[in-house]
């Protein structure tokens, strides 16, 4: 090879190996936009900030699908309408988004959740063979949307040409299954088909607990008083509660497939009150777990000690695992306290007093745990959720 070519070819190699120059304008207009918090906090800066990333054009849509974080909604919402913006312009101008980014993007379980969903579906729009493609893959992902994708693609060509799917694709499916009504949904078609589908175990709800109360809450600040359930990790001895009265442990459980557990059946009507419901729960090594709570009360978890999460609110509604606390559960036995506050508001829709509370994994799907639980004076280890006769929770008309 002469010098001339050697020289040719060392050039383009250093040509092809040198970086893209970073823009730095770029990457402080997403600081800006990342830094917005509640209350409009830092919004002053995210609107022109929101500009200069759409200005940017197709170069910027990478790096912002990259700034998302889904533990800040509101910057993500200000994130994915930058996004939104760009993908329009190129649309507008004749110019395809680089489909072997997104499609890269959109596998990689490192990204947030929402911002790989938005991948996708950029993908989806200009490239209709990626869905086909794609989807399959998502079947057991960590994005709650692009899993539930999945499994209603998977079910649908399973059901294709009125086909009925067998029992052994549809056990399959009802284990991948996050989503409450996708879980209803195909345990009902496991069981038509001839199998089994325990609901309350899929969902590693805590059914059996024990159970105190109810402790004061003087003007509705239950959440900021402390009572010593939350200061310990055992059941047992008498404390002081409400108006001065004795109140003890209690073993609880219930029946109802959803974990339901109506504290005012339980301990009667109260407000200005706490009760606190306690759970024993083994692991068979250490493992990440999520404690996720419905209620429409505010709320506080404690693991072996610890707090884990606090949710100060009440009868704004009780969407399904909407309160989630993080932790990471020791080899063995693992206390988990519920604290569940009632305030002192009159209106019939803010009567509510009442909990479900489950434990899994990072995606929602089951741990292999066990409870331990006493009934009859006997203690014994059962699977976490398992519930034989399982029933349904009839809803009061409003």
């Amino acid at each position: 090879m002469s010098l001339r070519a050697l020289i040719v070819v060392v050039l383009g190699v250093a040509i092809v190996a040198t970086p893209a120059p970073a823009d730095d304008e770029l990457d402080r207009a997403l600081a800006a936009i990342r830094s917005v918090k509640k209350e409009g906090r830092g919004n002053d800066d995210a609107g022109p900030a929101w500009k200069t990333v759409v200005s940017k054009g197709g170069t910027a849509l990478m790096p912002t699908l990259e700034a998302f974080d889904d533990t800040n909604r509101i910057a993500a919402n200000w994130l994915r309408t930058a996004v939104d913006a760009i993908a329009e312009t190129e649309a507008a101008a004749g110019r395809k988004l680089p489909a072997d980014k997104l499609e890269a993007f959109a596998l990689n379980s490192k990204y947030a959740p929402s911002a790989r969903r938005k991948a996708y579906e950029l993908l989806i729009a200009q490239d209709a063979g990626a869905k086909a493609r794609l989807l399959p893959r998502f079947l057991n992902d960590k994005s709650a949307d692009l899993r539930r994708d999945a499994i209603a693609h998977q079910l649908e060509m399973l059901e294709a040409n009125g086909k009925k799917p067998a029992k052994a694709d549809l056990e399959k499916l009802f284990a991948l299954t996050r989503d409450q009504d996708q879980i209803e949904l195909l345990a009902k078609k496991l069981v038509a088909a001839g199998g089994k589908a325990n609901v309350t175990e899929h969902f590693g709800f805590v059914n059996h607990a024990s159970l105190i109360g109810p402790f004061d809450a003087p003007d509705g600040k239950g959440f900021e008083t402390s009572h010593p359930p939350e200061k310990g990790v055992e059941v047992g001895g008498a404390h002081k509660g409400k108006d001065g009265a004795e109140v003890t442990w209690k073993p609880v459980a219930t029946t109802d497939k959803l974990g339901s557990f109506d504290l005012t059946k339980l301990l009667d009507k109260h407000k200005n009150a706490v009760a606190y419901a306690l759970a024993v729960v083994v692991a068979p090594k250490q493992l990440p777990c999520e404690i996720r709570v419905t209620s429409p009360n505010s709320i506080k978890v404690f693991l072996n000690g610890s707090l884990a999460h606090g949710h100060d609110e009440y009868h704004h509604g009780a969407p399904f695992d909407a309160i989630v606390g993080r932790g990471v559960l020791k080899s063995g036995e693992n206390v988990v306290v519920l604290k569940v506050c009632q305030n002192d508001q009159k209106e019939e829709w803010a009567q509510a007093w009442e909990f479900q509370m489950r434990i899994c994994d990072e995606t929602g799907g089951p741990l292999p745990l066990e409870q331990k639980i006493t009934t009859d004076g006997n203690t014994k280890t059962i699977k976490l959720g398992f519930n034989p006769n399982p029933t349904e929770k009839k809803q009061e008309k409003k």
